[in-house]
């Protein structure tokens, strides 16, 4: 590692240069740069060979411009530049449950057959549409068999859960259309990958930024109160896709508003909150023949297999969950202001945050480049997360907030105001790194802080004044400090917790 750095230095200058690795497991993040900040490039092809089968884990080698190097890896540093300490690997954000959720009662396995009215009225929907795609096409659907009752029994024994009564009822009919269309541009996954997609992993679909260095706030799914605002849920069970990346869930487990059944997407085309596509199959269904009686669909290749209904739940809402005002905050021009949950206020220059009261849902207010900010949240009553960057900031406004449990600061010139903080009662996330906080001991009286980022030298000084924070489920530290640095502030904020595992290495290399 070190003479593949000292190799991409060859035509640079430089005192002193690092390379950092972090192997995930499923791939590798480099980072190489002199001590000047100029990035090197290394051979990535070698460093792929080297670093690739060995274990996850952070690896980073210093080397001096007379051939000292200093090698040290471990585990336990979850990420460098900035670098993450996690102490409780089952920490969770609010609306990011752990597996293991209940499963409501009506969806527990049966073993009885599938309801026959729902049988009959989903196979009258696919001979119809058998019939329409024949018309069109000249030739009837390529769909592979149903399946049998004690499958169906069978498979919903291993996932633990019944499936909605017209999902069964399709299976019945078909155990794959072949992409056909009968559920538009999706088509239902062969019951076996259900099965196996269900019970790889972590049961249950999604998982909108679980992770602890994520921003984590989860909105509101549109038509509102219908599915429950949650990361993931062990009763979303993925049955099927649009074969391009984006998912289709069974929802098992909606709320009281909602229906037991009703199909949700996820994917890569989906960013924000799951989007709800339809309230059942059977209403997909008639949603699809609707459309190709009505002339709407596309058929411009007449000899693909493909055809594809302009059915309505394919379309997106009216408006998205997130909205971005630059240079001004003029709420004239936004629609449906009241359905707004996530917000990108940059340049505002001077401005009072209680101007964008009519923004009722707001949920996650980042403010960038501002040049004062009077931070008056009281007027957001569901608002969960704030991330402020400006020059001058009062923190008068956020006192008692009922709803915010992360809040980040940066840019600030001037000390910061500590008070205002702790009279936040649900103050989970806090991020101060680079900034003058006279009063920093005091993050030991924020009773509900579980998540905190601070520069290196904010840490040591804590540290330094006997304040471990205990109840930390992790630290994300920025500044750049060398690994070992990172491993040292590790043994120290948690002094009787394991020592971190660590291998390290020393020497000088040889002319070439």
């Amino acid at each position: 590692m070190a003479r593949l750095l000292r190799d991409s230095t060859r035509s640079v200058e430089f005192t002193s240069a690092v390379l950092r690795i972090h192997n995930t497991g499923g791939g590798l993040s480099i980072q190489a740069e002199t001590m000047s900040g100029r990035y090197l490039h290394p051979d990535m092809t070698a460093l792929a060979d080297l670093f690739l089968p060995s274990p996850p884990s952070i690896y980073e080698v210093r080397l001096s411009h007379t051939g000292e190097y200093a090698f040290i890896a471990t585990p336990d540093v979850g990420t460098t530049s900035p670098a993450w300490l996690v102490f409780d690997d089952g920490f969770r954000y609010p609306g990011h449950p752990l597996p293991g959720l209940p499963l409501p009662v009506r969806s527990r396995p049966t073993g009885a057959p599938t309801d026959p009215a729902v049988l009959a009225r989903i196979t009258t929907l696919a001979a119809e549409f058998a019939g329409l795609y024949e018309k069109i096409k000249g030739h009837a659907p390529d769909w592979k068999p149903g399946h049998t009752e004690a499958e169906l029994a069978e498979a919903e024994e291993r996932i633990g859960a019944r499936l909605p009564e017209d999902l069964r009822a399709l299976f019945r009919v078909t155990g794959w259309d072949n992409e056909s269309g009968l559920l538009g541009r999706y088509a239902h996954d062969p019951l076996p990958l259900l099965v196996e997609s269900y019970l790889d992993g972590v049961p249950g679909s999604y998982g909108w930024e679980d992770p602890v260095h994520k921003e984590g706030v989860v909105f509101e799914t549109q038509p509102a109160g219908r599915v429950k605002r949650l990361s993931r849920n062990d009763w979303w069970i993925t049955f099927g896709s649009d074969h391009a990346g984006d998912f289709l869930a069974v929802d098992l487990d909606p709320t009281e508003k909602g229906t037991s059944g009703q199909i949700l997407e996820y994917g890569r085309n989906v960013w924000g909150p799951i989007r709800y596509v339809a309230a059942s199959i059977t209403e997909m269904m008639e949603e699809v023949i609707r459309a190709l009686k009505a002339g709407e669909y596309d058929n411009d290749e007449p000899e693909s297999p493909y055809l594809i209904a302009g059915a309505a739940f394919h379309d997106e809402p009216a408006r998205g969950h997130d909205q971005v005002l630059t240079e001004t905050t003029d709420l004239g021009d936004v629609d449906d202001p009241e359905l707004v949950q996530e917000l990108y206020l940059n340049d505002p220059g001077s401005v009072d945050l209680a101007i964008l009261n009519p923004l009722s849902s707001l949920r996650h207010l980042r403010v960038n480049r501002a040049e004062s900010v009077v931070a008056d949240l009281s007027g957001f009553p569901v608002l969960e997360a704030a991330a402020i960057e400006t020059s001058k900031v009062d923190l008068t406004g956020l006192a008692g907030h009922p709803t915010l449990w992360s809040l980040s600061l940066a840019g600030v010139t001037h000390p910061i105001d500590f008070g205002p903080l702790t009279g936040l009662p649900g103050l989970i996330r806090l991020g101060l790194a680079g900034l003058d906080v006279p009063e920093l001991e005091r993050v030991g009286e924020l009773p509900s802080l579980r998540v905190l980022t601070l520069d290196d030298g904010q840490v040591r000084r804590l540290l330094d004044a006997g304040v471990t924070l205990p109840s930390l489920a992790a630290i994300e530290i920025t500044g750049g400090a060398p690994l070992a640095e990172i491993v040292r502030l590790r043994r120290r904020l948690r002094p009787d917790g394991p020592a971190p595992e660590v291998i390290e290495a020393s020497g000088t290399l040889t002319a070439p």
